[in-house]
């Protein structure tokens, strides 16, 4: 099908594209066209602004030049008579040339000759009788004055009979005794002169004198009213010398009309003329001219439309015919023929557009049977893709699985050994005795050092557990940072100096400050980096620098942790802070571990947003740096007895393992709830159906029937108030939390059980901040000894009690004789020591009265060292007797 279509046959309405152009030119059209006129406009206005202040200009200039010549020629009159010296004329000649003179100058209304000595000879008047001789003394009037000063005197310009306007004309004449002639002048031809300026249709010119008072106006009343106009700016100007203003001025004249004025000064006479045309006038011409510019943009305009509207025709038509054609194209019409005559660009695109068409039904023969052999080839493509995702699917599920696997295999194993191990331990503890030879002493320490070690590893192994899947959380509280720092290194200071290292602490005075963050686990990454400085270094020492750097909202914990020890080689910075990786295959033979310390202290860290690096050569030591945030105190340390409960609960603690019941159960008598024990499933369904409890705490792993089954069933029983069932369990795998889920178990208090952590559980309460105020009076730091239980255990805890007893005794003896003497240095340096060991074990009042000691001993009198000896005396055994009480208790059941 080779058809020719013409372009009636693809003409389309205009459409876009047309009012695209359309647009495009008519605004490029109107832009040229406004620019064009708004500068024509422009400087019309302003060179007819010009033009009209120079007019003006000159008329204030020409009625100057003419009050001018007025006067002169008047000043000239006035001289002729002075002509000849006084000795060669008589008062009656003089008579006779003054009446000349008035009858020759009609403005000169009186005329007087006085002599040399100011007496009066000849006074002709047309207003009064002649007076010849009279001698009168004018000698001290202003005109006789002025003359003899200047030559020539004007007068100020005053009103005779309130209708007429005059001023006295005076000028000196020659010899050597020169007389004065002084003419009264009426300048009433200067009220013709001002009356005949014309300034337009409406304008109007007016005269003021150099005192600023108007003295001719076109409106004679005005001029009457002798108006003073020397308030007004322009006037005032004009009066202090500056110059009028190229283009003019516009202001308001006496009538409040805006006009347009300019003006020019007489010299001689210091008086203004001033020229004035309203602005409505003034402007005429300049409006006519924009009327006639904007007739001519519209005229012009409405041309560039019907060009653009012709323009925009022919270009669009062409394109639209394309578009219809490939549209037609598109649908199949591969014999279509574009008929485009514009003998340009465009009729090559349509020649272009036939060539591409007729390309196309030939290419279309052969497409259909190559899109057959394609699609074949997609669908085994696509069979082969849809096998390997199913494969890939079968091996995620697979390793997804195995992943679970192996993370409830780490938490269930971790969970059930540390109930043996902690028995294992307690019978070690009760063989020690002094019945037990040396070997057998020997024996019985391997056998406790490998149980430590084994416990350590449960530990390492359960916490790698709950990072792995995600499960730890911070426990976020208010702490003292020197402190936390320096109870970290008290504790492994005895390790590095059984090592014969030393062991050095370099606290910035910027770590003396509260936090808010997580001390047990901030804690227990210092003690795996001095631990591990320890353990790697066989000779040397051991450097700890610590520096906070404060921030608006935080504060930046820098530590950094320095060894002498083997050293990491380069390749392994990294690596060794991967799990169960160690810097090569001998470190596990000789110093032991399992790889996991590192890994799991960087995972801390990253959770608590910081970071650990660490920095070595082997052979030359190592240091590692912790970089942390933490967030800024909101108050004091949060010490003291926990608050009670905002109401009494009835709790019913369900578990298999007797310590656990016992120690379940004190702490929650210890938190004011009413506990009760059931030590398995069946008998914790059986008390709730018996018994109305506000919560349950559900272990999870029981012999006879697990917890979630357990809670499953009491879910399903009748009871008017279902309990809040919370999980007690130390498996913190996903598939374990989706069967709590699907049990009606929302909330898990993972194991070990921390008792505030357990309090915010079954009370159902916010977090409390654990950094309250310490309570007044307290001596223990009750929240930092509970950490310290759960970081070390009670028989760390025990021995670093025996400890501070024998240290703390020590310490007041050292402490009373250096008082004694009055040794302030000595002084200084053993309540340092003793506030140290206090705060280990959290005895925050003889640790801060130790500081305060410490800090004012060197300016201290000998009474006041032997007052402070007994005080420290009295406070530490308060302290300890309070310590005594608080771990009594769990001494007693470990030994039980």
């Amino acid at each position: 099908m080779n058809e020719q279509v013409d372009q009636g046959h693809l003409r389309t309405p205009p459409g876009r594209l047309f009012r695209k152009y359309l647009y495009a030119i008519v605004a490029l059209a109107f832009a040229a066209l406004a620019i064009n006129t708004g500068f024509d406009v422009w400087f019309s206005y302003h060179e007819q602004k010009q033009l009209l202040a120079a007019t003006q200009r000159e008329q204030a200039a020409s009625a100057a030049i003419q009050i001018g010549q007025f006067i002169g020629q008047i000043e000239n009159q006035i001289r002729w008579l002075a002509r000849l010296p006084p000795e060669l004329s008589t008062n009656e000649d003089e008579r006779l040339n003054a009446i000349r003179l008035l009858r020759l100058s009609p403005p000169i209304a009186e005329i007087a000759e006085i002599d040399a000595q100011g007496r009066e000879q000849v006074r002709v008047s047309r207003r009064v009788a002649d007076r010849v001789g009279s001698n009168a003394d004018l000698s001290a009037s202003p005109a006789f004055r002025g003359a003899n000063e200047s030559r020539a005197y004007y007068g100020p310009v005053y009103f005779f009979g309130d209708t007429e306007p005059f001023m006295t004309l005076a000028t000196r004449g020659t010899g050597r005794a020169p007389d004065v002639i002084v003419a009264e002048v009426n300048l009433r031809f200067i009220w013709d002169l001002v009356a005949g300026i014309r300034v337009g249709n409406t304008g109007k010119a007016y005269v003021v004198d150099r005192m600023g008072v108007l003295i001719a106006h076109p409106d004679l009343w005005r001029a009457l009213q002798r108006s003073d106009l020397s308030g007004h700016p322009d006037v005032r100007a004009a009066l202090d010398g500056v110059g009028p203003p190229s283009g003019g001025l516009v202001k308001e004249d006496l009538s409040g009309q805006r006009v347009l004025s300019t003006y020019a000064t007489v010299p001689s006479l210091g008086w203004l003329v001033f020229v004035e045309l309203p602005l409505t006038e003034a402007y005429a011409p300049i409006y006519a001219s924009i009327g006639r510019s904007t007739f001519l943009l519209v005229i012009l305009l409405a041309g560039a439309v019907l060009v653009s509207l012709w323009l925009s025709r022919r270009m669009t038509v062409p394109i639209q015919m394309l578009t219809q054609g490939a549209k037609l194209i598109g649908s199949g019409d591969l014999g279509l023929r574009l008929a485009i005559k514009t003998g340009d660009e465009l009729e090559a695109l349509g020649d272009q557009f036939n060539r591409m068409a007729a390309h196309l039904r030939d290419s279309y023969a052969t497409l259909e049977r190559k899109v057959a052999e394609r699609t074949s080839e997609l669908e085994k493509a696509r069979d082969h893709a849809l096998a390997e995702h199913d494969a890939a699917e079968r091996a995620r599920s697979a390793a997804v699985a195995a992943n679970e696997t192996k993370s409830r295999f780490l938490a269930v194993v971790s969970h059930e050994l540390r109930t043996p191990l902690n028995g294992v331990m307690g019978v070690l503890q009760l063989l020690d005795d002094d019945s037990l030879g040396e070997a057998q002493r020997r024996h019985l320490a391997t056998a406790a050092a490998s149980g430590e070690t084994l416990i350590a590893l449960v530990d390492a192994v359960l916490e790698y557990a709950r990072l792995e899947a995600s499960t730890e959380t911070l426990e976020m509280r208010d702490f003292r940072l020197d402190q936390l720092i320096e109870t970290a290194s008290d504790l492994m200071r005895p390790q590095a100096f059984g090592k014969a290292l030393t062991f050095d602490v370099a606290c910035d005075a910027t770590v003396k400050t509260s936090v808010h963050g997580d001390p047990v686990r901030l804690n227990r990454i210092l003690l795996n980096l001095i631990g591990n400085a320890i353990k790697f270094t066989p000779r040397g020492g051991i450097e700890l620098k610590a520096a906070a750097e404060p921030h608006d909202d935080h504060v930046r914990l820098h530590v950094t942790v320095r060894d002498t020890g083997i050293g990491i080689a380069p390749d392994m910075h990294e690596r060794i802070f991967e799990d169960f990786v160690q810097a090569d295959d001998s470190i596990a033979r000789r110093f032991g571990g399992t790889g996991l310390g590192l890994a799991i202290a960087r995972r801390l860290t990253r959770l608590m947003r910081g970071e650990l690096t660490v920095e070595s050569t082997p052979g030359a030591g190592s240091a590692f740096t912790l970089d942390v945030p933490l967030g800024r105190a909101a108050h004091g340390i949060a010490q003291g007895a926990i608050p009670p409960p905002s109401r009494q609960l009835r709790v019913l603690l369900v578990d298999d393992d007797p310590v656990n019941c016992e120690v379940g159960e004190a702490i929650l008598s210890r938190l004011g709830h009413r506990p009760t024990i059931a030590a398995n499933g069946a008998s914790a369904i059986e008390l709730a159906r018996e018994q109305a409890f506000d919560v349950i705490l559900m272990d999870l792993h029981m012999p006879d029937m697990d917890g979630v089954e357990a809670a499953s069933r009491i879910g399903k029983l009748d009871l008017p108030r279902m309990p809040r069932i919370i999980a007690v369990t130390a498996d913190v795998s996903s598939s374990a939390r989706e069967r709590l889920a699907g049990a009606g178990i929302a909330k898990i208090v993972s194991k070990p059980i921390l008792i505030n952590a357990l309090r915010e559980a079954i009370e159902d309460t916010p977090d409390e901040p654990a950094a309250a105020q310490l309570a007044a009076g307290a001596l223990i730091d009750r929240h930092f000894l509970d950490d310290q239980k759960e970081l070390l255990g009670p028989t760390q805890i025990a021995k670093l009690h025996l400890l501070l007893q024998e240290t703390s005794d020590r310490l007041i003896a050292d402490i009373a004789r250096a008082a004694e003497i009055g040794e302030h240095n000595q002084l200084a340096r053993f309540t340092h020591q003793l506030g140290s060991a206090a705060s280990a074990l959290g005895l925050v009042c003889l640790f801060e009265r130790c500081r305060e000691i410490e800090l004012a001993a060197a300016t201290m009198s000998l009474p006041e060292c032997q007052s402070t000896a007994r005080e420290l005396a009295t406070l530490r055994a308060a302290s300890m007797s309070a310590l005594d009480d608080l771990l009594r208790p769990a001494e007693q059941r470990s030994v039980s």
